[in-house]
């Protein structure tokens, strides 16, 4: 029998899908999918994945190139990887190539076996390190914001990538700073294993409720019937994770592996310590590991050495074998859909769509479970269990509203913190317990502002105010990471002073810090958790008692348990809730209700207080009510009537060009090209082309268009019709975003 003399090959271009080679004869037999290998294109030559073998190409022989060698001894992924990325391509809008490279750390693609890190320092310290800073000429600026952040963060271990990042600049910057003497590198060895580092929490004796029973009893029950979904709806503080771990151990016990997905790098470490207590062998996979343990955790992971992975949103990709259980957690949350690069996919829906093909059981776990996954679980096509009370028979805290108009027209001063919530502070301080202040904006003002001729300091890429950070003395661009130094003189009018508006979570920590200068705080926000350790850091800091106060943006909204939190403080209930996107009340509902889940959770009780402007919409009426039942069905009610997801789809597709016209006329001949087909008026509504609420970023004109179907196939219609125009054309870059998740 011979050998096929023909493969396909995906390569990670936003073009095509796979591409046809001829297998030279020295390499026939050795060659099988999901092998790398290097082939030429046009005139370059590129790493690609084989994903078929084909005794008859789809072009004319003649016309093939050879593969040229194999980059790998095995193949890297799977048939059921290779089938699962097949999938995600062609229902996402991309390449194959751009799946598979995203199933794969950058660390195994690379073969990054190395322990080492690279931790950037100053050369130099205090009044010298500033000097050298004001001393740089004008040409410099980037560098200067470099050893500005660097200065800025002393007790951070910032590789020279993170700090590029948190400078807003690129690694050349780092570098020539490090050729001017100004900056060094220390070189740094890191655990084999970071499981290793994490010490286990102390076993304990923990008799489950009737509800946690009941949960645990379907789960097993509908597992051992192969796959299935099971939405587990359960209150802050009622024994989720005990169910999962139970449901886990319970799927080792017949020879199968689990799957567990957080939504935060941040909830990690915390769900490390809860699982390595009950199971020897477990993996982690994120991006706050080096390379070379991304490597080792992966390799470890495929040779079935461990029972159990964990991860956030890219996890859902690792190579476990046998698998029988996926845990979603918090599969409400919005980090599980990736935005940029492509493929564009959503971890729970791709999670179960694994699990479909394994046989095995996905648990979809949340106080507050997304509108999609709760209408799925009405309609029957989930499972649906719920844990209504907090375990040990505590009671979930009550919620006070305070409504911030009142508190303006009554203090006759505007402050971001009420007296009610201020009084509370102090009242809970001065009782030994636990304050968390929530706040969705960092940095420490929202808005640079001239009063006199009302000129914004906006991002000149962008068009967006820009965030003034204090500590690193800088506006900030949240969107593309511009940043300059803020004037005090108006630039515009030349007269009049820059005043600061708006709160974020630095302001926060001042204002606290100022009142209540007696109680070490800590927060805990982007800013603060670039480090690898830093996360844990901060979380070991609050835990232990040495900070008192937690202020923090929507990372310490999630799964994070504090018993000695008596009080929790939403500085604003409002930040979402006004935006241009049909989810905004339910991201609002979600977040509200979240944070007020981490008061309570001990034997102390707790309280929650509320700040907002709008006491009466919805989202704040049925949070503080810690009502669920009666938040979803009144907004499913209304999405229902509009034909929004979950009973329609969607598809956004958006345009960015050098100019408004270039992007506006291409959104328009897309639209054309989508009206132009004969199904059109039946299988999907057309919104737009309309500009983008963010009309401009990185200097880009954007403009999109929704595509809205009341069925699955109207969105695969106009996904193919165009998957072929996407991608960077000219100066014009073209993106699918399949059930989007973001409208901004």
């Amino acid at each position: 029998m011979s050998l096929p003399a023909f493969a396909q090959v995906a390569l990670n271009l936003p073009v095509g899908d796979a591409f046809d080679y001829a297998v030279p004869p020295e390499l026939r037999g050795r060659l099988r999918p999901g092998l790398r290998v290097r082939v030429p294109f046009r005139h370059r030559q590129l790493v690609g994945y084989c994903v078929r073998l084909l005794d008859t190409p789809s072009i004319e022989p003649a016309r093939l190139k050879p593969i040229l060698d194999l980059v790998d001894a095995e193949p890297l992924v799977d048939a059921a990887m290779l089938e699962l990325t097949r999938w995600v391509a062609d229902y996402y809008g991309c390449a194959w190539g751009e799946a598979l490279e995203a199933a794969l750390p950058g660390g195994v693609r690379r073969q990054t076996t190395s322990r080492t890190i690279q931790i950037v320092e100053p050369a130099l310290e205090g009044a010298a390190l500033r000097a050298a800073i004001a001393g740089l000429p004008p040409r410099l600026r980037k560098r200067a914001a470099l050893l500005d952040t660097l200065a800025s963060c002393p007790d951070e271990e910032l590789t020279p990538s993170q700090l590029a990042e948190l400078a807003g600049c690129s690694l050349s910057v780092v570098h020539a700073a490090r050729k001017a003497g100004q900056v060094r590198y220390r070189s740094k060895l890191v655990a084999e294993h970071p499981v290793d580092d994490v010490v286990p929490e102390p076993p304990k004796e923990i008799e489950l409720t009737d509800e946690q029973q009941h949960a645990l009893a379907l789960i097993g029950e509908r597992r051992r019937a192969g796959f299935g979904v099971v939405l587990l709806h359960g209150v802050t503080g009622s024994g989720k994770t005990e169910v999962y771990l139970r449901a886990i151990a319970d799927a080792l016990a017949e020879g199968k592996r689990a799957l567990v997905l957080v939504p935060e790098i941040s909830l990690t470490p915390q769900t490390i310590r809860r699982f390595k207590a009950r199971f020897a062998r477990i993996a982690v996979l994120h991006s706050h590991l080096t390379p070379g343990q991304r490597t080792e955790q992966w390799r470890a992971i495929q040779r079935g050495e461990a029972q159990v992975v964990i991860g956030p949103r890219s996890a859902v990709f690792a190579p476990v074998q046998d698998l029988g259980i996926v845990v979603v957690d918090e599969e409400h949350e919005n980090t599980y859909k990736q935005e940029e690069p492509a493929p564009r996919y959503h971890a729970r829906d791709v999670a179960i769509v694994r699990a479909q093909r394994a046989g095995a059981l996905v648990v979809l776990g949340s106080a507050t479970p997304s509108l999609e996954s709760f209408h799925n679980a009405r309609r029957g096509r989930y499972a649906y269990v719920v844990l209504g009370h907090r375990v040990l028979g505590l009671r979930m805290p009550p919620v006070e509203v305070v409504d911030m108009t009142d508190e303006l027209q009554e203090a006759k001063r505007w402050c971001f913190l009420s007296r009610r919530l201020e009084a509370l502070t102090r009242q809970t301080l001065e009782s030994g317990a636990q304050v968390m202040l929530f706040l969705n904006r960092r940095g420490f003002s929202t808005l640079v502002f001239c009063p006199r001729c009302q000129h914004a300091l906006r991002c000149p890429r962008c068009q967006v105010p820009m965030v003034y950070h204090r500590r690193r003395g800088i506006a900030l661009c949240h969107y593309c990471g511009e940043h300059q130094p803020p004037s005090g003189i108006c630039p515009a009018c030349k007269v009049g002073q820059m005043r600061h508006f708006g709160v974020g979570t630095e302001r926060v920590e001042d204002e606290i810090a100022r009142k209540f200068p007696n109680y070490p705080l800590a927060r805990m926000d982007t800013d603060t958790t670039r480090g690898r350790a830093t996360h844990q850091r901060l979380l070991d800091r609050f835990r232990s008692g040495e900070a008192r106060i937690l202020i923090g943006t929507q990372m310490i909204a999630k799964g994070l348990d504090f018993p000695q939190v008596t009080l929790v403080g939403v500085i604003s209930a409002d930040t979402a809730l006004y935006l241009p996107d049909f989810r905004a009340a339910e991201r609002t509902f979600q977040l509200v209700e979240q944070v007020a889940g981490r008061a309570g959770r001990g034997l102390l009780g707790g309280r929650v207080v509320v700040q907002t402007t709008n006491p009466h919409h919805l989202s704040i009426v049925c949070a503080a009510r810690h009502d669920y039942r009666l938040f979803a069905e009144t907004e499913l009610d209304l999405r229902r009537e509009l034909g929004y997801p979950p009973f329609g789809h969607l598809l956004r597709v958006v345009v960015a060009g050098p100019s408004r016209d270039a992007a506006a006329g291409r959104c328009r001949e897309l639209a054309e090209r989508l009206h132009a087909l004969p199904e059109a008026a039946a299988a999907f509504e057309i919104l737009g082309p309309v500009e983008c609420p963010l009309a401009s970023l990185q200097g880009r004109s954007r403009w999109q268009l929704l595509v809205k179907a009341p069925e699955r196939r109207g969105v695969r219609v106009a996904t193919r019709t165009l998957r072929p125009h996407a991608g960077v054309a000219g100066k014009l870059q073209v993106t699918l975003d399949v059930d989007p998740v973001s409208m901004l």
